[in-house]
């Protein structure tokens, strides 16, 4: 299971990233203006739907979850 491609995916159908260039599984997904708070939400309840995980409050704190990759190592520890 490709993870990061079905997170990948999922963020750039769902905010309408397209193919732009500066997208990719490395960047800071709210820095850059592709994701905001709402948008956050939105993504771990789309995570812990899609992989029947849960992140808790404490979960967010603790991890860095602002990129792709740091999201998929999130759900990779919880499967």
């Amino acid at each position: 299971m490709d993870i990061e491609k079905i997170i990948e995916d999922y963020v750039s159908e769902q905010f309408e990233i397209d193919d732009d260039p500066d997208f990719g599984r490395d960047i800071h997904l709210f820095d850059s203006g592709f994701v905001d708070s709402l948008g956050a939400t939105q993504i771990v309840l789309y995570i812990e739907k899609e992989f029947g995980i849960e992140i808790s409050q404490r979960d967010i704190t603790m991890y860095p979850m602002n990129t792709i990759n740091e999201i998929s190592e999130v759900v990779k520890s919880k499967l």
